[in-house]
């Protein structure tokens, strides 16, 4: 007898079961994870990678003439399907930026015409929305399939292990697991990719920092993933408290460590806390694009997953290795959504195809030298905000943070660009006149221009900059818009 309140069978939808979306076997062989990938794809030739990098390459190329964001781009460049051969073609296809995805979104609310699937075909696949960006309106949306959600994790866990996470280490992540991309990048790459314990313990929005310390001692966390800024913050509260990190079992801290281009803020973080800080760079978009090995001879690009260029910030011609523009990606492993010569804008600087003396066989990336968009123009000279970094992090009277505030001032023929750096200081007893005549001596000397400088109490700038909260630290209020 059939059951009156039971579906029929026949009208049950299919489920998309993750575990049975993705060829496991066959994503391990082309994107190995650690430690295959030191053995393989991580030692191959010159030339052997750059036939790797072409045959995935012209897959995505493929994939993207049926997406309208990419279709309708290049038909107005006049390129027709067939025109790009090889990587040799690869500068006649047009760069694209952040402004123009929100214009994609704009076009085709709410995912964009940058995806090849729309609504109708949610459930056919297993999906996640992940967003960047979003300081006004709504973030910007990027969808994620099953191999752009796993590739990801193993870029990350290709960097751990690279520096030295092992299955059992317990690491440790102040981020929180939200729409933004980092946190779950690294709980995919602990959990799925090394047989490390994952310690998703949130920002210290979620998780106070002091409580952040108590769960470090009671668990025995031997490994961290944070940006710097955070991870001095750590270093604060546990002075106040009056505890010593280097008594933790830590191994070494992964972190984003910004425009530390003297290595300052990476002495500071290796003092407090006993171990070695290795550097990492990467998008919500294409995932962890380089990190540092233990040797530190810059970071190594996850070539298999991504293919670097640079080019000028004025004009977006391509420019050789070793000068400095911005970067531009091509993820060679995501079809949803493609990401075909992306300019990121950061400047960085590429380095060329040499074994490392950690045996690893790839082109490098420098340090993080700055976003181009974030550029002021003063009295002729280009200042980057992220360039006060060095000399406020360096003067113990501060507490790092700092915000660089871009107005106009004057008006008609006679308006011009005008910076102020918002620096906070210690603590009350710091004379806020001298401090502030010492940072603007410092910051003129390195910044190549004058600026204002307004010294600030401590904590007052964390609704703005989001230190210690969520997201990327923000270091400029742009008020020319």
């Amino acid at each position: 007898m059939t059951d009156p309140g039971r579906a029929n069978p026949a009208d049950e939808p299919d489920i998309p079961y993750y575990w049975q979306s993705v060829d496991w076997p066959k994503l391990m062989a082309d994107y190995p994870p650690p430690p295959h990938f030191a053995r393989t794809t991580g030692r191959l030739s010159a030339e052997a990678l750059r036939e790797l990098q072409n045959k995935r390459f012209l897959a995505r190329v493929g994939e993207a003439w049926a997406v309208p964001f990419y279709r309708d781009r290049w038909h107005a460049a006049g390129l027709q399907p067939g025109d790009i051969r090889s990587l040799d073609d690869i500068d006649r296809i047009p760069i694209f930026n952040s402004d123009d995805l929100k214009e994609a979104i704009a076009v085709a609310p709410p995912f964009g015409n940058h995806h090849p699937i729309g609504r109708a075909d949610f459930g056919r696949v297993p999906l996640k929305i992940q967003t960047s960006g979003g300081t006004t309106g709504l973030p910007r949306i990027t969808l994620f399939d099953p191999i752009a959600w796993e590739v990801q994790g193993i870029q990350v866990a290709r960097a751990l292990y690279a520096q030295g996470a092992r299955p059992g280490d317990i690491i440790q992540i102040p981020y929180t697991n939200s729409l933004a991309n980092a946190a779950w990048c690294a709980y995919t790459a602990a959990h799925h990719w090394l047989g490390c314990v994952a310690a998703t313990t949130g920002s210290g929005l979620v998780t106070p920092t002091e409580r952040q310390i108590d769960y470090a001692r009671a668990w025995g966390t031997n490994l961290w993933f944070a940006r710097g800024e955070y991870l001095g913050r750590i270093a604060e509260v546990a002075a106040e408290i009056g505890f010593d990190l280097r008594e933790l079992p830590t191994k070494f801290l992964h972190s984003y460590l910004g425009p530390d281009v003297d290595g300052v803020v990476r002495k500071r973080l290796e003092a407090a806390w006993g171990v070695p800080v290795y550097d990492n760079y990467g998008s919500h978009e294409v995932g962890l694009i380089a990190w540092e090995c233990q040797a530190c001879e810059h970071k190594h690009i996850s070539e298999d997953t991504v293919f670097c260029q640079l080019v000028g910030v004025d004009d977006g011609l391509a420019l050789p290795e070793g000068d400095v523009g911005n970067l531009v990606v091509t993820s060679l492993h995501r079809s949803v959504p493609p990401f075909i010569r992306y300019n990121l804008r950061d400047l960085m600087t590429l380095f060329p195809h040499a074994t490392c003396s950690c045996g690893l066989a790839t082109r490098k990336l420098s340090t993080f030298l700055g976003r181009s968009d974030e550029m002021v123009k003063l009295r002729g000279t280009n200042v980057y905000p992220l360039a006060c970094q060095t000399t406020i992090v360096s003067d113990s009277r501060t507490t790092g943070d700092f915000l660089c505030v871009a107005a106009y001032r004057g008006e008609g023929l006679g308006r011009r660009e005008n910076l102020t750096v918002r620096i906070e200081r210690r603590s009350a007893e710091i004379d806020g006149a001298i401090l502030a005549e010492d940072m603007r001596r410092a910051l003129h000397r390195d910044l190549g221009a004058k600026v204002d400088v307004e010294i600030v109490e401590a904590g007052t700038l964390a609704p703005i900059t989001r230190m210690g909260g969520e997201g990327k630290v923000r270091r400029l209020l742009d008020l020319r818009k």
